[in-house]
């Protein structure tokens, strides 16, 4: 490198805009070193049951109907969540076991689906019946499951129920007891 060359670099190098860029690569590179680091920490601990899912032992009333329509109560301890939908849902489970021993639930007929609302003041159980294609009951031994669902739901907090069928009101409640189906 010859000596005008040198002086030709030198002042190419001390021009404004070398000068402006030299200064920010040196404050670019101060900021970097001065900045921590930060290093991800742990993930969290995501719990997958929800509050509403947790199970406790509680005491419940079952309202019973045999086919000749005689009609008794029996206290019974079941593990039930916390919301009250599903915990009328699990009242009604044990009631279809119950009910299941003395003959009036039909085994083609699964638990209704419980959706509770408020009209008017009053604490509404909707239940939700889903029977199979092949569901044959007799006129007695439906009005039984008729009483035993309702007296049910109103012994563990309902004030009215009402009664759908496949998600639809329903006339009757497996197609011979007309049942309350308006909300």
């Amino acid at each position: 490198m010859t000596k005008g060359s040198r002086a030709r670099l030198l002042e190419a190098l001390l021009t404004p805009q070398v000068l402006v860029a030299a200064l920010l690569l040196v404050a670019a590179l101060a900021l970097y070193l001065s900045v921590e680091v930060l290093r991800p920490g742990e993930p969290p601990t995501v719990e997958l049951i929800a509050a509403e899912d947790e199970l406790s032992e509680v005491d419940v009333r079952l309202v019973l109907v045999d086919l000749d329509g005689l009609e008794w109560q029996r206290s019974e301890r079941i593990s039930a969540p916390d919301s009250a939908p599903r915990r009328l849902e699990a009242v009604l489970t044990a009631l279809r076991g119950a009910l299941q021993t003395e003959g009036v639930w039909p085994d083609g007929l699964p638990p209704p689906n419980v959706y509770l609302e408020t009209f008017d003041r009053e604490d509404v159980a909707i239940l939700d019946l889903r029977p199979s294609d092949d569901v044959a009951v007799s006129v007695g031994q439906e009005l039984a499951l008729l009483r035993a669902l309702t007296r049910t739901a109103e012994a563990n907090g309902a004030d009215a129920v009402r009664f759908l069928r496949n998600g639809r009101p329903a006339a009757t409640l497996l197609g011979h007891v007309a049942v309350p189906s308006g909300l």
